[in-house]
């Protein structure tokens, strides 16, 4: 059986070497929405803090990207580097979560809406976030759970 969910926000994240798409829950884990899109540059550190402290998540989901086989991708370092890095200076679980699909999805989401690539770089990350979140949440409430945190 599925262990009680805390209710709270949790924060979802599409990391990319430029931007880094962000999405929350709703308090009781039922919505996700597109958050924010933040430049992967110096000031990430401090903005993603403000969001943080305005929202105070349960836990960050950080997308995986893993090969339809199941094998870590290139990117799979770069981003688990990032989520230890993340862990140190954020006092919150965060997850990896297995993000195969999530950005295909999202560019078909914006395909399907009529908006060209060039108008939606911004929007696909924070929807490739939300489509991770999603992922998470539904693994939180499932008896396979989230697993450990980093």
């Amino acid at each position: 059986m599925a262990s009680e969910i805390t209710r709270g926000r949790r924060i979802g994240l599409d990391f990319g070497e430029v931007r880094i798409g962000l999405s929350i829950s709703d308090l009781d884990s039922i919505l996700v929405s597109p958050l924010a899109t933040l430049t992967n540059d110096e000031k990430f550190k401090s903005n993603f803090k403000k969001i943080l402290t305005e929202n105070m998540p349960v836990y960050i989901a950080i997308g995986w990207p893993i090969h339809l086989s199941g094998s870590l991708s290139a990117k799979s370092q770069s981003v688990k580097d990032f989520a230890a890095a993340l862990k140190s200076y954020v006092d919150v679980p965060i997850y990896l979560i297995d993000e195969r699909l999530t950005t295909t999805d999202a560019y078909a989401q914006m395909r399907d809406a009529g908006k060209s690539m060039k108008q939606s770089k911004e929007i696909i990350d924070q929807l490739a976030a939300v489509g991770i979140l999603n992922l998470a949440l539904s693994l939180e409430k499932s008896d396979k759970g989230l697993g450990n945190p980093i």
